[in-house]
């Protein structure tokens, strides 16, 4: 029996495969490693399989690279609405107001702020007339380099800071920020930072029902040499992860009798009516990568792309089991 090696980062819908609780059927013997870091499936050569950043994935492939080849199964997703903080005093509560503002985004490329743009463009503002700083949240993170090859467009008044944004913030040098996660201490009662929206969860609600989907945001990657010899892997990694998922929520659940309002999370996204907040297969997120695309090409980050069917040649479509 072969050995397949998986890399994701420490998410608890992939805790019982790490645990063995989920377990291979078919020739593979699976060791999940959980990371601090998303792994560089292009450069690190120890996983044959991984999680990886969607927007990554669509830009290597525009660019000619099929040395990984994406599933649809989604190892991360979440609303954006949350991501967008503003320093406690400003006067700033809604998408229209940061038009013309001094944004900054922990990346430029990075799927999560690809989605967090999005949001101001389906409001109808211009992104060109935001002034956008990419750089470091914290003074804890690390000064390195937030494009990941990718020229912002022409169009973007872009500039590149060394100043941890929640300081910018602070000081008044920029109006908001977006961060994929929240800073430390960030809801301690003498924060100076909070979220843009007054009711973040009746906005992230609006958007659930438009859209029907939450945005992705990382994906499970397979190696393509693995595929010529292993071609049922993608089937495999899709019932293991969708069996995975299904033990994790249960568990959850059963987390919310000595967790203090986690009934009330679990009760609001079962009364949207939405079976599976993370669907796997093609189908299922055919709409959701449609609009991402879509974005990314509006953004200037990617121009020609191949097809949904030719980034995701594995479809997984009702073949993972319940």
């Amino acid at each position: 029996m072969s050995l397949l090696t998986v890399g994701t980062r420490q998410w608890d819908h992939v805790v019982p495969i790490a645990l063995g609780d989920v377990r291979p059927t078919m020739g593979h013997e699976v060791k999940l490693a959980r990371l601090e870091q998303t792994p560089n499936l292009w450069t690190d050569s120890q996983f044959d399989a991984g999680e990886t950043s969607l927007s990554k994935y669509v830009r290597r492939r525009a660019e000619g690279d099929d040395s990984v080849v994406g599933l649809p199964i989604f190892v991360m997703r979440g609303f954006r609405h949350r991501c967008i903080i503003v320093s406690s005093a400003s006067d700033l509560y809604s998408l229209r107001d940061l038009e013309s503002a001094r944004i900054g985004v922990t990346g430029w490329p990075d799927s999560g702020n690809t989605w967090t743009r999005a949001l101001l463009t389906e409001a109808n503002m211009d992104l060109a007339e935001i002034r956008w700083t990419v750089g470091r949240l914290t003074a804890d993170h690390p000064i390195v380099d937030r494009y990941d090859g990718v020229v912002p467009d022409a169009r973007f008044s872009v500039v590149s800071g060394e100043k941890p944004m929640v300081d910018a913030l602070a000081d008044g040098e920029l109006d908001a920020v977006f961060t994929p996660f929240l800073p430390p201490n960030f809801s301690s009662p003498n924060s100076q930072m909070r979220l843009l929206f007054d009711d973040v969860v009746e906005a992230e609600k609006q958007f659930l029902e438009e859209k029907q989907y939450i945005p992705g945001i990382h994906i499970l990657g397979v190696r393509a040499q693995l595929l010529k010899t292993s071609p049922d892997v993608p089937r495999e990694l899709g019932r293991m992860f969708s069996e995975s998922a299904q033990i994790a929520s249960k568990r959850h659940r059963k987390l919310q009798d000595v967790t203090p309002w986690l009934n009330q999370a679990i009760d609001l996204f079962d009364g949207t009516g939405i079976s599976d907040a993370s669907p796997i297969g093609l189908k299922a997120n055919e709409r959701m990568l449609s609009d991402f695309i879509c974005h990314m090409q509006e953004q200037g980050l990617v121009g020609q792309v191949p097809s949904l069917s030719e980034l995701f040649p594995f479809a997984l479509d009702g073949e993972c089991g319940d």
